[in-house]
């Protein structure tokens, strides 16, 4: 199949504007949309000749310098054990050169959590980090984590802030419905794909997401058959489909998803909505959930206050509060875990956390998680 040629007319499509407005009027709809997608817009238009003035040019200058720092990010997490980035990067280079992929966050999966603490430290040490958050997830016994990091933009009014999710799994699921998966396939395109289909259990599919779609099926190397296996496999036949006819629905992409794609996700998805639907489990294991992660063998989360543990056993993620934080990372390979009355200390190389299970925080519990580090 040809390359996707990402074009001001393809865009008037994706943003359902009449295609006789001119560029300033998919750029207000970019901004009035999610995706982050004033930036593809930007530069098409700087492809196609249009007029741009120092605010736009500077603005698109900003996104390459994001693009180009998640770029090396990426490469720096190449030297953590077994660190993989999901969509991203390697979706970017699909897109043709000159267009700018809409940018969002840096999604980064782990074998265990010692990994996890050397990538989170790799960050923190070379990039200005200046919010620190921490979530703790409980798989059937297995604990997961997940951290996030952030710091300014460099027009901090104007731009998004970068924002690098490190976790010990690839797919959160859907709790109750679909399991955690923790282990991408190896392939790097079936992976990219299967995280843009489970981007459904968070929100419903953008413009970004069509394109993003678009685009690895105009791959040469997209082959429909392992895609309907992985989905099938993965439990996200359903949201696969979905995002697939979601592309049909722009005329110059209906093309671009192959009919014998649809067709061959219709059974898996219909059995996999119906196995939902009764409540069942998976007939078979699913990847990275046969056994324990290194590092996280016997009780998920031992040291945890009754109300952070029974947070975690009913399948709820609880957040950690940061506390303090180290002038620099500690060399610790895992988390600690500790009760301070009826809260509950988080130790981590990167900082100290008080575990909450809501958006309310015990005003006590927190004098008393702040005097137990005085101690």
């Amino acid at each position: 199949m040809a390359p996707l040629p990402v074009d001001l007319a393809l865009l008037h499509e994706l943003l359902d504007v009449e295609d006789h407005w001119p560029p300033i009027v998919l750029l207000r709809n970019a901004r009035a949309v999610r995706g982050h997608l004033p930036p593809l817009v930007l530069s098409v238009a700087e492809l196609a000749g249009s007029a741009m003035g120092p605010g736009s040019r500077d603005e698109l200058r900003r996104m390459r310098d994001r693009a180009a720092l998640y770029e090396r990010i990426t490469a720096d997490l190449d030297t953590v054990r077994g660190a993989r980035v999901l969509k991203g990067p390697s979706l970017a280079a699909r897109y043709p050169a000159g267009v700018l992929r809409p940018l969002g966050d840096l999604d980064v999966v782990v074998p265990d959590e010692a990994a996890l603490w050397d990538a989170a430290r790799l960050v923190v040490r070379d990039w200005p980090v200046d919010e620190l958050d921490v979530s703790l997830l409980d798989d059937g016994g297995t604990r997961h984590l997940l951290v996030t990091l952030r710091w300014p933009a460099e027009d901090p009014m104007l731009d998004p802030e970068p924002k690098i999710e490190i976790s010990t799994f690839a797919y959160p699921g859907e709790p109750g419905l679909v399991p955690m998966r923790a282990t991408p396939p190896e392939d790097r395109l079936l992976a990219d794909v299967l995280a843009l289909a489970e981007e459904r259990f968070q929100r419903p599919f953008t413009a970004k997401d069509r394109l993003d779609l678009a685009v690895v099926l105009a791959s040469a190397e997209a082959p429909v058959v392992a895609l309907v296996a992985a989905a099938e496999h993965y439990h996200l036949a359903p949201e696969l489909l979905e995002l697939c006819e979601s592309v049909r629905t722009v005329p110059s992409l209906r093309a671009r998803v192959p009919d014998e794609l649809t067709a061959a996700l219709a059974g898996p998805a219909a059995r996999e909505t119906d196995r939902r639907a009764a409540g069942g489990a998976p007939d078979a294991p699913v990847e990275g959930r046969d056994g324990p992660a290194e590092g996280t063998e016997g009780p998920a989360w031992a040291g945890t206050s009754p109300e952070v543990a029974a947070a975690l056993a009913a399948g709820q993620p609880v957040h950690g509060l940061l506390l303090r934080r180290p002038e620099q990372p500690g060399p610790d390979l895992l988390s600690r875990t500790r009760t301070v009355g009826a809260g509950t200390l988080l130790a981590t190389p990167i900082g100290d956390f008080l575990l909450v299970t809501g958006e309310l925080v015990d005003p006590e519990q927190y004098q008393a998680a702040l005097a137990a580090l005085d101690d």
